[in-house]
């Protein structure tokens, strides 16, 4: 009785966020995911995509726009927002969510898989991160309205929450300021010893300071409208996977409560999904089949099968959409600079006037991210106090990368000296 009236109420949930999830001329899709792998992907660093791979990823991304369905994945996003973020459905919903745009572009390429963006890689400058370039995503919106006008997401539209372009706005008009270097993300890793810990930490430290750095949509909850919002989770999807890898127990279980402070476990039923939360604690498990290219693979196994799994395989079965349209033909190559690796260079940034290992790159001192504004953590349901405990352990991990770069630099300065 109680399981034929909790599907009454999803089905009700799911139609009446049918309704208003999108506003453009599309059925949104609710593709089930398979009982099994026939074969595992592997998900690698958005920069490592050849040419012809980050066409058809551009490509597909740019249909699913065409076609309504960022908008749709924007609005599912901010309806649920305070059920998946600042709990310990954070991890597992949204490895599920990036799994359901992963099959949207599946069923327009199958061949293309989502890419991660490795923030960590430019942590300290982001604005040299390629990914934020012309080249790649775009950068910075417009001076007056914020618009995205160059890159892959080239003036983009977007219909949800209301009718606008795409925007960015920089934390600090002209810059993101600097995002969480690895060394401190791995220091996360090393400490936290349960899922509830890793979570916070995670999602109060190098998750949200990406959000408010690239600011506009990408700092509120309908963010999923860029796309650059599921290469990112993907990042952190990675450093999740990264430490379950450190335990197989992490593989099967979690721990703490959820928005309305009950406990979590691999049986608890994850927002909107109606899944299981196990269901998604493996990467290469039935229905998600992939790995990251730099994390040690997990073992290959079949997790507890679920009445609500096949529930929502039933649900998504009763609403079926017009067959997809042709794809378009590509768009024409994105321009591309000879020199620095074929991407283009950000106007402004005087980090290109320095090349790696230079005497001005070798004195100059990393500054960590500033803190988070806590109006902003308070909005996205977010935890000021660990936000305020995860900015000191970043300020700390800085400040020991400064003091061993000066200790580097030391002797080779009083050898020069010498001379």
């Amino acid at each position: 009785m109680v399981i034929r009236a909790l599907k009454c109420f999803c089905i009700v949930l799911v139609a009446s966020f049918a309704a208003d999830v999108v506003t453009a001329k599309t059925v949104f899709p609710m593709p089930r995911l398979e009982s099994s792998c026939a074969h595992t992907v592997v998900r690698r660093d958005v920069t490592t995509l050849g040419p012809t791979e980050l066409q058809r990823f551009i490509r597909v991304v740019r249909e699913m726009h065409r076609r309504g369905w960022m908008d749709g994945f924007g609005s599912m996003h901010d309806h649920i927002s305070h059920q998946i973020h600042g709990n310990e459905h954070f991890f597992a919903w949204h490895r599920r969510f990036l799994r359901h745009f992963e099959v949207l572009m599946q069923q327009i390429d199958p061949d293309v898989v989502l890419p991660y963006w490795n923030w960590g890689t430019f942590w300290n400058n982001p604005l040299a991160d390629p990914v934020l370039s012309s080249a790649y995503f775009g950068g910075n919106g417009r001076p007056g309205d914020n618009c995205v006008i160059e890159g892959a997401e080239e003036r983009w539209g977007r219909n949800y929450p209301s009718r606008n372009c795409l925007t960015r706005k920089y934390r600090y008009g002209s810059t993101t300021g600097a995002f969480w270097p690895m060394r401190a993300v791995r220091d996360v890793m090393n400490t936290a010893k349960t899922h509830a810990q890793f979570r916070s930490r995670i999602e109060n430290g190098a998750h949200g300071i990406v959000h408010l750095g690239l600011g506009g949509d990408f700092e509120t909850m309908w963010a999923p409208v860029d796309v650059l919002f599921f290469m990112h989770h993907a990042m952190i999807d990675k450093v999740w996977a990264e430490w379950q890898s450190r335990d197989p127990t992490r593989l099967h279980a979690v721990d703490g409560y959820d928005a309305a402070r009950q406990p979590i476990t691999a049986q608890t039923l994850m927002p909107f999904y109606g899944e299981e939360v196990g269901t998604a604690l493996s990467t290469n498990g039935p229905g998600y089949c992939y790995v990251y290219d730099d994390v040690p693979s997990p073992p290959a196994f079949r997790p507890r099968r679920s009445a609500r799994l096949a529930f929502n395989a039933m649900l998504n079965d009763t609403q079926p959409f017009a067959p997809l349209p042709p794809l378009p033909p590509s768009p024409p190559s994105l321009p591309r600079h000879a020199g620095n690796n074929g991407f283009i260079r950000p106007r402004g940034t005087a980090f290109y006037d320095k090349e790696p290992g230079s005497e001005a790159d070798s004195v100059e001192e990393y500054e960590p991210p500033r803190p988070m504004d806590v109006s902003w953590l308070k909005s996205r349901n977010m935890d000021v106090e660990e936000a305020q405990r995860m900015q000191r352990l970043v300020d700390d991990v800085v400040a020991q990368m400064n003091a061993e770069r000066k200790q580097k630099t030391e002797p080779v300065a009083a050898d020069n000296q010498q001379n």
